[in-house]
């Protein structure tokens, strides 16, 4: 299961453009938020994942325009 601290890794490979995170329960909104760094992300899953609200999916669509983000 990824949790919180494993998604400081992923903030350093700038250049993803793809990332599934679904099922993963335990992912807080905000270690969530802090995705927006990987500004080359075309496409974000996060189904069942209770750290993704609906403030997260508006704060994303404003942070990562390009990113068709999969609930």
């Amino acid at each position: 299961q990824v949790q919180d601290f494993g998604l400081k890794h992923l903030l350093s490979m700038g250049s993803l453009r793809l990332l599934s995170l679904a099922g993963c329960p335990l992912l807080t909104t905000t270690g969530l938020s802090g995705l927006v760094q990987l500004q080359e992300l075309e496409e974000l899953e996060l189904t069942n994942c209770p750290g993704a609200t609906p403030e997260l999916f508006k704060y994303f669509s404003q942070h990562l325009p390009c990113c068709m983000v999969i609930e």
